[in-house]
């Protein structure tokens, strides 16, 4: 099993989950009950430090090798398909999804279910 890449002044929060091979640039901000999937990318550079750096609000799910440019903002509850790249800001509750990502949907009361963060997951 490998490990991931946390860089210098990132934060994750509480609930969230990192899987392996996962680089988190520096400075990037995850927030609380999140999912970043394996091999995932959010870009950051210390030196000299980016202008603004990645963030990921609240109950975001980020699937596997998706990579995330510096300076954009996954808005809460958003979803990130496996292998986008995304390089503008993405809005709360909605999907986005291709190189480079765009939105596909809004998550809805229908859809929800189906990109859920498991809070049961979290008690183990």
């Amino acid at each position: 099993m490998m490990g991931a890449s946390i860089n210098i002044g990132s934060v994750i929060g509480e609930g969230t989950m990192i899987d392996m091979n996962v680089v988190l640039g520096g400075r990037a901000t995850v927030g609380k009950n999140c999912h970043i999937g394996a091999g995932s990318v959010l870009a950051g550079v210390i030196e000299p430090p980016s202008a603004k750096p990645v963030v990921v609000e609240d109950d975001v799910v980020i699937g596997a090798n998706a990579v995330v440019l510096e300076g954009v903002t996954i808005g809460k509850g958003a979803v990130v398909a496996a292998g986008a790249i995304v390089v503008n800001d993405v809005e709360p509750y909605t999907v986005v999804a291709g190189t480079p990502a765009k939105k596909i949907k809004d998550i809805d009361e229908k859809t929800k279910g189906k990109t859920e963060i498991k809070q049961e997951l979290r008690q183990l």
